[in-house]
């Protein structure tokens, strides 16, 4: 678990170990030892020792189970801390998701107007360019009319100079005849 490490659950079962390992055992009655130099202790002795070592083993296990439920209370305080740490973290994960997809909204909507603008704009541009071309174009059709024009009176105006050439000329040689000298 997070808020209580491995070393502390690895003490608490060793304690819980030795525990059980030095729990009390029955009292026996004393023995005949083989061994003559060791010496037998009185038996009200013995039950003295045995019934502190008893109620010390007990007490050292009351101890390790109230760490360990000290512990589990101090682990549970801290997953209730960082459940509600979670909340608010998702709590503002939401909103943000929901301040995202708001934003999204809005920014498809700032592309269709400028799309639209954009065609609009097209349009305007292309009918301009269409008002323009037409105007040109009418302005051309007026020159090639008048050069046209042009070119028809320079026909006209060569027929007529062809024409007084030609008159001119049949003029002319009367003109020349000689004039009476006087003399």
């Amino acid at each position: 678990m997070p808020g209580i490490d491995e070393g502390f659950w690895d003490q608490l079962d060793a304690r819980i170990a030795a525990t059980i390992v030095r729990a009390p055992r029955r009292l026996r009655p004393p023995q005949a030892s083989s061994n003559p130099a060791r010496v037998s202790r009185p038996a009200s002795m013995i039950e003295v020792q045995a019934e502190r070592h008893h109620v010390s083993d007990w007490t050292g296990l009351v101890e390790t189970i109230s760490a360990a439920g000290a512990a589990a209370q101090v682990q549970d305080e801290r997953l209730r801390e960082r459940n509600a740490a979670y909340e608010v973290l998702a709590g503002d994960l939401r909103r943000a998701l929901d301040d995202v997809e708001r934003y999204k909204g809005l920014v498809a909507q700032a592309q269709a107007q400028a799309e639209a603008k954009a065609r609009e704009i097209q349009a305007l541009a292309e009918a301009r360019i269409d008002a323009i071309q037409a105007r040109a174009d009418a302005r051309v059709q007026r020159a090639e009319e008048r050069a046209h024009a042009a070119d028809q009176r320079v026909i006209v105006v060569e027929d007529w100079l062809t024409t007084f050439e030609e008159a001119s000329r049949s003029l002319l040689p009367a003109l020349r005849a000689p004039i009476a000298k006087a003399s």
